[in-house]
């Protein structure tokens, strides 16, 4: 893999290698990792969503959005699930930004990992939060990103193709669509935050953040694409008509 990176690299212009080389040389191993694991996940979740939408309804699995919309036909406060996932995630970016932290009445700091990610963690040093200095994160581990999204990767094909022998396409997206979530989002979060243990890859908003500090246009696209998603999983099927 490395040999066909470095090759596709040398394929670049010189001064296209120059440009991406000045913004990206202290890229951070985490941080690399994010860029990886949330392209991955695009094409993960991205291929699906063309595929499924490009073969019709009678395809093996539904689209992300009309999983998401079959659901809200059911139980339409489905649908205010992902705007509450946007303030949520804007709060507690708000209240606990990178390298600070917040003291909670169980004498525990709220912090952040250098993945982004919040985590508890006693507070011993009072006068170093008092002086506005960095909490240090003490007793961490950390799990193999290669290994976990192998493991990982498995039990979301063994699942979505166990769930392909039920005939019901919707019960596959669920599957496929609820553990893709899992494994990407809510797993590295719980782990980090109770477990104190660490995926090392940097979470979305942070690698968008970190990629806004490199690249902003590209950042803002990135960003406004999110947002556009998060909207239509919201108030589906806009913008096509009802």
């Amino acid at each position: 893999m490395r040999k066909v990176l470095r090759w596709l690299w040398m394929l670049l212009p010189v001064r296209v290698r120059r440009y991406f080389a000045a913004r990206f040389s202290d890229v951070t191993r985490s941080e690399g990792r994010g860029y990886v694991v949330w392209s991955l996940m695009a094409v993960v979740v991205g291929v699906p969503e063309i595929w499924a939408a490009a073969s019709g309804d009678d395809f093996v699995w539904p689209t992300i959005s009309t999983t998401v919309g079959h659901l809200e036909d059911r139980w339409p406060v489905v649908a205010l699930i992902p705007v509450a996932l946007i303030v949520m995630s804007g709060y507690s970016l708000f209240r606990v930004g990178a390298g600070s932290a917040a003291v909670q009445a169980d004498f525990q700091a709220l912090a952040r990992t250098p993945e982004g990610r919040l985590t508890k963690q006693d507070v011993v040093l009072f006068e170093q939060l008092a002086g506005g200095g960095v909490l240090a994160l003490t007793g961490r581990q950390e799990w193999g990103v290669v290994r976990y999204f192998t493991l990982a990767t498995f039990v979301v094909v063994v699942g979505a193709g166990a769930a392909a022998t039920s005939d019901n396409r919707f019960l596959v997206g669920y599957v496929l669509y609820s553990s893709i979530a899992v494994f990407w989002l809510v797993v590295p979060n719980v782990a980090a935050y109770w477990f104190k243990r660490d995926v090392p890859f940097t979470t979305l908003f942070f690698t968008v953040r970190c990629l806004g500090q490199r690249l902003q246009l590209v950042a803002a696209i990135v960003a406004a694409l999110l947002v556009i998603l998060l909207l239509h999983l919201a108030f589906y099927p806009w913008p096509s008509p009802p």
